[in-house]
């Protein structure tokens, strides 16, 4: 009997990444590496994805291995997104709603008293209460829980007494868990502050990552970012007109934002921008971005202490 021919191991090209190993009855499957892609145009190989549409156009696939992002005609592209878009703005955030609600009822040691539940879970949530409410609710709990700690030690000690609780509300424990934990929380992210590492230039430092930012920012909200930092329409139109392709636009809009404004162009600003546009993943990326590089740091507001999260 002939010996099984022996297998032949073909190594992946510098720009691929395996997708299968080398097997008895297949060889090893390469495919381009992530942000890079590979088609009829380019079989000898993987070229660098798109960062953007073109001016007047909009996503509506993203990069793979084979093909590089689709983009389409707003026109075009409105009909075929619109479920899209109704779950992401609608569905979605019902149901992140809902899913908070019960998660929080469930750990809130309530049972099935409405009164109860409806404290824990819509003041947890911040829906029934005006500015300043995690902090009245943290204080408060506090003060239930010490009241709760010395009403057992009395009644271990004095255990023949009855003990009268009408007109008294006591938390449980996952009651006072529940609503201490957003409070907390919500205390620790308003005393953060991103300020340079080293005592660097924070405009300065803060340019260093602007040609980032067009992979991280929507494209679609480019233009309505930079009104939110004061950019006026001719200004947007003035830059766009002046850059070579449309990646490089959001990189000349910001620098056109520091150029106008100065020392006033801080990380901070821009954040907040994005926070009122309700881009809140951009914000939470750029943020990572700036603390993961060593670059940038966190101050304890309060307190004087910068607190590296490398």
């Amino acid at each position: 009997m002939a010996p099984p021919p022996a297998r032949v191991h073909l190594a992946c090209k510098s720009d691929e990444e395996e997708r299968s190993p080398c097997t008895t009855t297949r060889n090893t499957a390469c495919q381009c590496k992530p942000g890079t892609f590979r088609n009829d145009n380019s079989a000898e190989m993987c070229r660098k994805c798109s960062r953007g549409c073109p001016r007047g156009m909009v996503k509506v696939k993203d990069c793979t291995p084979w093909s590089d992002i689709e983009c389409v005609h707003k026109e075009s592209g409105n009909g075929h997104n619109i479920w899209v878009i109704l779950v992401v703005t609608l569905v979605v955030p019902l149901l992140l709603v809902a899913v908070l609600i019960v998660c929080c009822c469930i750990g809130s040691g309530c049972g099935g008293d409405p009164k109860c539940m409806d404290r824990v879970c819509f003041w947890r949530l911040g829906l029934l209460r005006g500015p300043g409410a995690e902090d009245n609710a943290h204080n408060e709990i506090l003060s239930n829980a010490d009241s709760l700690s010395t009403f057992v030690s009395e009644q271990q000690m004095e255990s023949q007494e009855p003990a009268d609780l009408t007109g008294v509300t006591v938390q449980s424990p996952g009651e006072a868990q529940c609503l201490l934990g957003p409070a907390e929380a919500e205390g620790s992210q308003r005393r953060r502050l991103l300020v340079p590492a080293n005592g660097a230039d924070p405009t300065e430092t803060l340019m260093l990552f602007f040609d980032k930012f067009a992979n991280i920012v929507p494209f679609d909200s480019w233009d309505q970012l930079m009104r939110q930092l004061d950019l006026t329409k001719n200004e947007i139109d003035v830059v766009r007109a002046g850059t070579a392709g449309p990646g490089d636009a959001l990189y000349a809009m910001l620098m056109k934002w520091v150029n106008k404004t100065g020392r006033n162009a801080s990380i901070h600003t821009l954040l907040d921008a994005l926070e009122r546009m309700e881009e809140r993943h951009a914000r939470e990326k750029i943020q990572d971005l700036l603390v993961d590089s060593g670059k940038f740091i966190y101050l304890e507001d309060g307190t004087g202490s910068a607190v590296s999260l490398e």
